[in-house]
């Protein structure tokens, strides 16, 4: 009897595991979601050539020593063009070069006899290396390079005498600006420049019995303010 209702123990046991596992076969199998794909930021870079314009405005400063003593004066004008470049961004640093060029109109008149001298800065050159700190998209830098420029000399005594001279000269420049990008190849700028020039003397040419007693050596220091705008070109 005793082994009966162990039989009978087992076999329900038996009856109950079968009814359960039939009863877990009929279950809907659990459906795993993957985690939604969450694409990383895209880091912005200043690598790449560029190309662009600018605008601005120009004064500078001419002072020497004359046959009547020390003398200065001061141009001021407008000047616009444009420039090319290359950057390379390592970490948040970003080196490069840039080269540009402007035609301008910073001028001085000044009243000469009965007639008026002019002298005016036609056109500004640079060659310089940059060097910069980016925050993302807003890159602050400096630069250090060569200058290029050209004054020229045009008078009248009002009588019919007239003098005219050209002087090229080659300088140093520093300058400072802040570079922001507003879409992914768009960059504006905002530069300061400070170009220094030395010492040259005019080789005046006269007509109308015009002439200047003695010599004038006189240097040029230029400050340039100017806005602009770039296209970098993709990564290559």
């Amino acid at each position: 009897m005793r082994q009966s209702a162990a039989m009978w123990v087992v076999g329900a046991f038996v009856a109950s595991s079968m009814v359960a596992s039939a009863s877990a076969a009929d279950l809907p199998r659990p459906v795993y979601k993957a985690h939604p794909y969450l694409s990383p930021e895209r880091v912005f870079s200043w690598t790449g050539f560029y190309i662009g314009v600018h605008g601005g405005y120009g004064w500078s400063r001419l002072s020497g020593d004359g046959t009547f003593g020390p003398a200065s004066a001061t141009a001021r004008g407008w000047l616009g063009g444009g420039q090319v470049g290359y950057n390379y961004q390592i970490n948040r640093f970003v080196i490069g070069a840039e080269v540009d060029a402007a035609w301008a109109n910073v001028k001085h008149d000044e009243a000469f006899f009965a007639g008026t001298i002019t002298v005016k800065q036609d056109y500004f050159i640079t060659a310089a290396a940059r060097l910069g700190y980016a925050f993302d998209r807003t890159l602050v830098y400096g630069k250090v390079g060569g200058a290029w420029t050209r004054d020229k000399w045009d008078g009248n005594d009002g009588v019919g005498g007239t003098l005219t001279a050209t002087v090229n000269r080659t300088g140093w420049m520093l300058g400072a600006g802040v570079e922001q990008a507003f879409w992914d190849n768009w960059t504006a700028k905002l530069e300061y420049n400070y170009l220094m020039f030395g010492s040259r003397t005019p080789n005046f040419a006269f007509t109308g019995g015009l002439g200047i007693a003695g010599t004038a050596d006189y240097k040029v220091n230029t400050h340039i303010v100017k806005a602009g705008l770039n296209y970098r070109f993709s990564t290559f």
